[in-house]
């Protein structure tokens, strides 16, 4: 287990209210069921450049639901880990699919003109530091146990958190850390159809903290696609919400045109009996794609670079 430093900020976000909380780089965030059953929204930024942004995309692609050991990270073409999970209980099912809740939605769903909602928590949490509604991102859902049918529908399960479970976030970098206590909690079974409060702190470094995260920023932040503002072609935020073309832009898309190089191959009789047995298997196409994704399955499980697969994985405790 982490060793943490002294406790730096110690909150309590009563049901419906959120906070934006500045985490700075080898600090961890708590986020505490103080009583149990509640579901929690949770967004963060570059505290240095608020244009970077937590992903739930990105996040996605390391599975379906986070757990410890996985990164939060930000959108591409930034692409960097912005904090990592250090300790999750069995109890914090994770939902990385659904968007946060909000007013439309519970007026199309139960004819509410008014009620609490996690845009609208968000929008004033964030409103402290000169953010706007439009600057809201789809949110990590700690505690909320949903599922799928066969079918694709949202299926919605009891909340197990106890009293006393916790998640803890390194920050990797200066974050703002944005989290809330879900708004729909009465009218969906993500709180039990309730609302309690929680429990927010952030524990100063340690040097056990501070020496993990120059460990993982040296082996994650180091990538040539990780792109910089500066090497943005347009890197201006706009002010004038109406969208015009910018005059004598052309785009120079990476890599464009394509170049294709077509290689011979020869298949003995075994080589055509195991493209026949592909294909009825796994790739229902023609001989030359058959071929390429063999071979290009067989790259994926053998040869890829091995960071992919700590990204997929998530890294150990």
């Amino acid at each position: 287990m982490t060793a943490l430093g002294d406790r730096r900020v110690d909150l309590v976000l009563e049901p419906v209210t959120g906070k934006a909380v500045p985490v700075y780089k080898g600090e961890t965030l708590r986020i505490a069921q103080l009583e149990g059953g509640q579901c929690v929204d949770f967004n963060c930024y570059n505290l240095r450049d608020y244009k970077e942004y937590m992903s739930t995309g990105v996040m996605r692609r390391q599975g379906m639901r986070a757990r410890e050991g996985h990164f939060v990270w930000s959108a591409p073409p930034r692409f960097r880990p912005m904090m990592v999970v250090t300790a999750m209980p069995e109890t914090c099912v994770t939902d990385l699919l659904a968007p946060r809740c909000n007013g439309a939605m519970m007026e199309i769903m139960f004819g509410f003109e008014t009620h609490t909602n996690c845009t609208d928590t968000f929008t004033e949490a964030v409103g402290e530091y000169g953010l706007t509604p439009d600057d809201l991102h789809d949110s990590l859902n700690m505690w909320m146990n949903t599922g799928l049918t066969p079918d694709g529908e949202t299926t919605y399960s009891w909340n197990p958190a106890r009293k006393g479970d916790h998640v803890d976030l390194l920050a990797l970098m200066d974050v703002l850390a944005v989290p809330i206590v879900c708004g729909s909690g009465d009218v969906l079974l993500t709180s039990n159809f309730s609302f309690k409060p929680i429990g927010v702190e952030v524990f100063e470094p340690t040097a056990e903290t501070e020496a993990r995260v120059e460990a993982l920023n040296a082996e994650y932040v180091s990538l040539k696609n990780q792109r910089r503002v500066e090497e943005f072609r347009v890197r201006e935020i706009r002010t004038e919400r109406e969208l015009r073309p910018v005059s004598g832009y052309q785009p120079e898309f990476p890599s464009f045109p394509l170049t294709y190089t077509e290689i011979a191959l020869e298949l003995s009789e075994d080589d055509r009996e195991r493209l026949e047995y592909l294909r009825n298997a796994r790739y229902p196409g023609s001989d030359e794609e058959v071929v390429l994704a063999a071979v290009m399955s067989w790259y994926l499980e053998n040869r890829r670079n091995k960071t992919w697969e700590v990204y997929r994985g998530g890294l150990k405790p």
